[in-house]
């Protein structure tokens, strides 16, 4: 289960059948460098943006901290997708963001950095 200042791994695939298989549904924004990237009806913040430096990025993600406290992050780190821009490390961002986070990945999320989540049956 995914824990607050634990990023977990999944492709999009695995996010949405774990995500449909949790007795209450978090509302999820996908931290990603388009909004064409996002799945139904999550949320969208962008993770690059021409012109805004790292800092500006990780602004508009505590600015997105204030305003939705109960939902979930979504990192797109799918293959074709420009990583998030940030001044600091982004494991020290994910580890420190104070609430559940995906890590969304092309293909299988076992042989990534972060654990895969995987709810027993």
């Amino acid at each position: 289960m995914p824990m607050p200042n634990r990023p977990v791994c999944v492709t999009e695939f695995e996010a949405i059948e774990q995500l449909e298989r949790l007795p209450s549904h978090p509302r999820i924004f996908l931290w990603s460098d388009a909004q064409r990237r996002c799945f139904s009806d999550w949320g969208f913040i962008a993770s690059v943006r021409q012109g805004i430096p790292p800092e500006g990025i990780e602004a508009e993600l505590d600015a997105w901290k204030g305003q939705y406290p109960d939902a979930w992050l979504a990192v797109d780190m799918r293959d074709g997708v420009i990583p998030p821009s940030t001044g600091t490390p982004l494991e020290e961002v994910l580890s420190a963001i104070g609430r559940p986070v995906l890590i969304i990945v092309s293909k299988s999320s076992d042989n990534e950095q972060w654990p895969q989540w995987v709810l027993p049956f």
